[in-house]
């Protein structure tokens, strides 16, 4: 027997290929249009990722700022619309924000026109593009948020903080940290590497809590619930709390994320919030154009020898940019969590830049970072001036890995 939830998404399946078929003639005669304006304007169209909540979020920032900055935009007059692929939004409330600021069209009036675009016909490679969520221009760091709440909406989530009993001048950090529930495993295997485990953060929530910072754990797919849990460490993602709203509403609101990077914690990028990045994996891929980032990595072993990998050994072995574990699993290589104390040690680090609002080098790693960025695989597709920070004790503590 078929779920409700399933059933929903067979209907709307349905539906939307019902009303490609009844809106045919409107989709015929806006090709037409198109072609007719082509020498006069140029008319284009790209998807929104509205399954994906990080794509979602970020791909768009980055192309309404390099819209606002003038960067890879057409050198003619041009109009560009956006669609929704996905039955289901991944998340409501950032999908009404978005349609304040963009030309959105319904999927059966855009699904022909692509068609015939795939196909060569009427239309060109050019009344299409596509959306990433490289910063190579480090415009994230040059500009305020395109979006933001409402007064209204801002006084709602503060009522939902005082609510489950969180003083008026309270601070709170989010925790998101990905395991195999976050995509369906099935499909995604194969981001395994990727995965950790949330009971490693333990000894940071604490610390947080000890500091009177409140931690709200995110999520809205989790293997387990934390065991740590307390009045200041919440587990929102399993209590019953989450929604939508308050996805955005925390994220934005925030004084830090803490992250093992991916999905949601994409809000520090959406509204500039300060974000530590544990357990980053692989090295060459990792989020290097946010000013306010501290990052640090999982550590590479060799499963035979049970040798630390360095960063001069992952690039031999092609190492520094896979997507597959199945890639790693190839070469013999095992990507091992931070600890726990490791994981706090960085935390406390990131409190104080917080705090001091400081994110430049410390002086007495300052000869290490530099090293550390000489060896660095820097790809020009993937990464602009680079302006984040490696954890001071991950740097002292890991010394050959870099050198």
């Amino acid at each position: 027997m078929l779920k409700p939830y399933n059933i929903n998404i067979k209907i709307k399946f349905l539906l939307r290929y019902f009303c490609v078929i009844i809106f045919l003639p409107i989709t015929i005669l806006t090709a037409l249009l198109i072609k007719l304006l082509r020498p006069f304007i140029l008319i284009r169209w790209s998807q929104l990722h509205n399954t994906r909540i990080g794509h979602f979020a970020t791909n768009v920032e980055i192309y309404l700022l390099k819209k606002n900055f003038g960067i890879d935009m057409p050198d003619k007059n041009y109009i560009d619309f956006f669609f929704n692929p996905g039955l289901e939004s991944c998340n409501k409330q950032l999908e009404k924000m978005w349609n304040s600021k963009l030309k959105i069209i319904p999927w059966f009036i855009i699904f022909p026109l692509e068609f015939l675009r795939r196909k060569n016909i009427l239309f060109k490679e050019e009344n299409s593009f596509k959306t990433n969520t490289i910063d190579r221009h480090n415009l994230l760091d040059r500009s305020k948020p395109i979006l933001s709440l409402s007064l209204n909406e801002k006084k709602k989530g503060y009522n939902f903080l005082k609510k489950i009993g969180l003083p008026d001048d309270c601070k709170f950090v989010c925790l998101q940290v990905r395991d195999e529930l976050y995509l369906d495993r099935k499909k995604f295997h194969y981001h395994d590497h990727r995965n950790c485990d949330v009971e490693n953060f333990k000894l940071a929530c604490k610390f947080l809590a000890n500091e009177n910072i409140f931690v709200f754990r995110m999520g809205s797919r989790v293997k387990k619930k934390i065991s740590y849990g307390s009045s200041k460490i919440i587990d929102y993602a399993t209590n019953g709390m989450r929604t939508d709203f308050l996805d955005i509403f925390l994220g934005s609101e925030c004084l830090f994320w803490i992250t093992t990077g991916s999905g949601i914690d994409n809000m520090s990028k959406l509204f500039r919030k300060p974000i530590l990045y544990t357990n980053q994996v692989p090295i060459g891929r990792i989020t290097t154009f946010q000013k306010t980032a501290l990052i640090i990595f999982k550590h590479f072993f060799n499963k035979k020898t049970k040798e630390k990998l360095n960063m001069d050994t992952l690039k031999k072995q092609n190492l520094c940019f896979f997507i597959k574990k199945d890639e790693l699993d190839a070469k013999d290589v095992i990507a091992i969590e931070n600890k726990a104390k490791e994981i706090e040690t960085v935390t406390k680090e990131m409190l104080l830049r917080v705090k001091d609002n400081f994110w430049e080098t410390w002086d007495e790693t300052k000869s290490k970072q530099i090293k550390f960025w000489d060896k660095f695989p820097y790809d020009n597709n993937l990464h602009g001036k680079i302006t984040a920070n490696i954890g001071k004790e991950f740097l002292i503590k890991n010394n050959n890995f870099y050198n």
